[in-house]
C-alpha cells in the first residue's frame, strides 16, 4: 500500500539571473517542503511533544549551506567539493537560479565568515519522480571554486558499498522551523541527533513509497526535519548518508519518521555529474 503524496509548500517561478548577489528579503522567503500523507493505520511513535533540536555552535557544521531558490524559497544543502553543492530535486526542479550561502550561522545577517554565490548551473536527477518522492536529489555547480576556511569545509559522502546505517545515530542540521508552531524559519543553524531506522519500520508509516534508495529516521521524541530543512544533510561518522526529502503531512512533531534520499544509492550519478 502506498501513502498519498505530495504537497509542496512553494513552487519556484522562472525569473532572470540577477547580476551580482541578490539582496534577500527574508520576510518573503517561503519553505519548499514535501509532505506525504501517512498510511491510515500509521501511529506516532511514543515520545513527548518537544522542539526537536538545539542551536549549533557557530560554524561547527562547516559543510552546511543554505540554498535560496529564485529569491523566494529556502532549502538546505551541503558542500561536497569546493565547486559542488548537494541538495534535493524538489527544491531545485523549477529554479531559474539559486543563491548558496556558505559559512553561515545566522543566515539573516551578514557575517564575516559568509560567502554568497549565485548559480543557475543546476542538475536535477533525471529520474526524479515527484509523485513517488523518488530520486529526490540534485547538484548545484558554483560559478567558481569557493576557498575553504574553518567555517567552510566539504563533507565526505557515504560510499556505494555502505550498509543500511539502521541503528546508527545521524546528525541532521538546517535552518528549518524549530517547532510545529513556529511561523518562520530559524535564523540560526539548528542541529539534532536522529536514530536511523530500517526501511521496513519506515514502511509501517509510509508504505511502499519507501524504497531502497530512501533512508529514514525515527520520529520518537517528535524530532526530525521541519519547515525549510529540505535538501539538508544527514551525517553519520563524518560522512553524509542522506538528503532531507519529505516528512509527514501530520506535521514535523507528529512522531512519524523523516525520509531522506540515500546518498550511497546515488554515488555513481553524483560522480558522473560532479566528479566527486
Amino acid at each position: 500500500m502506498k501513502a498519498a503524496i505530495l504537497f509542496l509548500a512553494y513552487l519556484g517561478s522562472a525569473m532572470a539571473l540577477p547580476s551580482g548577489n541578490l539582496e534577500i528579503d527574508w520576510s518573503k522567503i517561503q519553505p519548499m517542503d514535501v509532505f506525504v500523507e501517512p498510511l491510515p493505520g500509521a501511529k506516532p511513535e511514543i515520545g513527548t511533544r518537544v522542539a526537536g533540536g538545539s542551536e549549533a555552535t557557530p560554524n561547527s557544521i562547516p559543510y552546511q549551506v543554505a540554498v535560496i531558490i529564485d529569491g523566494s524559497g529556502v532549502c538546505g544543502g551541503s558542500l561536497i567539493s569546493p565547486e559542488w553543492v548537494l541538495s534535493a530535486a524538489h527544491c531545485t526542479i523549477g529554479a531559474s537560479f539559486v543563491q548558496v550561502i556558505l559559512g553561515a550561522h545566522n543566515i539573516q545577517t551578514t557575517e564575516a565568515t559568509q560567502v554568497v554565490s549565485t548559480s543557475r548551473d543546476i542538475t536535477n536527477h533525471p529520474s526524479y519522480n515527484s509523485s513517488m518522492a523518488a530520486n529526490d536529489i540534485s547538484l548545484i555547480r558554483l560559478p567558481s571554486q569557493v576557498t575553504l576556511t574553518s567555517a567552510i569545509q566539504v563533507i565526505a559522502l557515504a560510499p556505494a558499498s555502505s550498509g543500511t546505517f539502521a541503528g546508527s545515530i545521524g546528525l541532521m542540521s538546517g535552518w528549518g522551523a524549530t517547532s510545529e508552531a513556529a511561523s518562520t524559519i530559524s535564523a540560526t543553524l539548528q542541529r539534532v541527533n536522529l536514530n536511523i531506522i530500517t526501511n521496513a519500520v519506515c514502511q509501517n508509516s509510509f508504505g511502499s513509497i519507501i524504497i531502497e534508495s530512501i533512508i529514514c529516521t525515527s520520529g520518537i521524541g517528535s524530532v526530525g526535519a521541519c519547515g525549510s530543512d529540505s535538501g539538508g544533510p544527514l551525517v553519520v561518522s563524518n560522512a553524509q548518508v542522506g538528503v532531507v526529502s519529505f516528512g509527514s503531512s501530520r506535521g514535523c512533531q507528529a512522531g512519524l519518521p523523516t525520509a531522506f534520499a540515500r546518498v550511497s544509492s546515488f554515488r555513481s550519478w553524483i560522480s558522473s555529474v560532479s566528479g566527486v
